[in-house]
């Protein structure tokens, strides 16, 4: 494997990271409160992008306080 190869793919697992990182925090954001295109002003991505990242991670575009108290009770 050359010296550009090992490079190129640690840059490529960094990136995937970052983007994992990124999805995570748009989702936690959301849960927090903020809204899609506030959320998305930050992340530089679009609103419905935002809601799509929402509803992938958190299985809802909801707030905490959208869904109520049963999303904030601990699973049994």
């Amino acid at each position: 494997m050359t010296d550009w190869e090992k490079q190129l793919g640690k840059r490529a697992a960094a990136v995937e990271r970052a983007k994992a990182a990124l999805n995570a925090d748009i989702a936690a954001a959301r849960l927090d409160g903020h809204s899609f295109r506030e959320i998305g002003g930050w992340a530089d991505v679009n609103h419905e992008r935002a809601r799509t990242i929402c509803i992938r991670i958190n299985g809802d575009s909801r707030t905490r306080e959208e869904q109520g108290p049963a999303a904030t009770e601990e699973p049994q």
